[in-house]
């Protein structure tokens, strides 16, 4: 299949910057942000292509559990902020799954982020979900509780979070019309990818005097590793066949011990 875009535009493009005013990257270890699941999601005609990168976990700057939407590719919309008078784009986007006053609803305090005993029910989506307290089941899931600030060892709320992703995970992942909130609406959809090997990677950009800046490049890029060539190849010949990686997934949370600590 014929495309106008290549390998080499992608990878070029997953390794810039200034796209929008506020461009980010993949990042699995936000400080403010307790990763849950992951998932990428490929889309691409003959002339535009897409990949949207989504994470659910909970959002500690938000105090809510949510999906967090990242959008690539040379086709996007609706990168606005939807702030009247604000110009600033942005090719992040968020979807609430659990909002803060259900949360608060649930705690065990003022706010300890703690799940109280007394309480058996959470709102995920406008659907009512159970409320395990049993944390004989999270240790089964390798889900490690808060060990501070914690004398009754109750349930902490990025733990329940990420308890409820791995036991509703549809609940958990976007739906095709969020995937698409910065999307063209007839732009084909390719294949879902749940494992992948990640690298950390993401661009500085720093003032160095009141006119000009410098970017610092930290971590691997894109173009270094198997994961993203391969990616690029199945966009450009949208044959998801192509999709054979080797290297071990590690896209689990798990693997990513530093997100949501400062």
């Amino acid at each position: 299949m014929n495309t106008t875009f290549t390998q080499q535009d992608i990878l070029h493009y997953l390794e810039s910057y200034d796209q929008e005013t506020y461009h980010f990257h993949i990042d699995f270890e936000h400080p403010y942000f307790y990763t849950a699941g992951t998932r990428l999601t490929l889309f691409a005609d003959e002339n535009r292509w897409a990949i949207v990168f989504e994470k659910s976990g909970y959002s500690t700057g938000n105090s809510c559990g949510e999906i967090e939407l990242a959008y690539f590719g040379n086709c996007l919309v609706n990168l606005k902020s939807g702030i009247a008078g604000d110009e600033t784009t942005s090719n992040m986007k968020s979807v609430i799954l659990i909002n803060a006053t259900d949360l608060e609803h649930i705690d065990d305090g003022d706010f300890t982020e703690l799940v109280s005993n007394s309480k058996d029910k959470i709102k995920a989506r406008d659907i009512l979900l159970t409320l395990e307290h049993d944390t004989s089941k999270y240790q089964a899931k390798n889900i490690s509780l808060r060990d501070y600030d914690n004398p009754k060892g109750l349930v902490d709320f990025p733990s329940l979070i990420r308890y409820l992703d791995e036991e509703y995970p549809a609940i958990f992942r976007a739906t095709d019309e969020e995937l698409r909130t910065c999307l063209p609406s007839d732009l084909p959809k390719l294949m879902h990818i749940s494992q992948w090997h990640q690298k950390a990677y993401y661009k500085n950009k720093y003032l160095t005097s009141p006119t000009t800046y410098a970017v610092e490049e930290i971590g691997t890029k894109p173009s270094d590793y198997e994961t993203f060539r391969m990616i690029a190849d199945v966009l450009v010949s949208r044959d998801t066949t192509k999709w054979k990686p080797t290297l071990k997934p590690n896209n689990d949370w798990r693997n990513w011990p530093k997100a949501g600590s400062m």
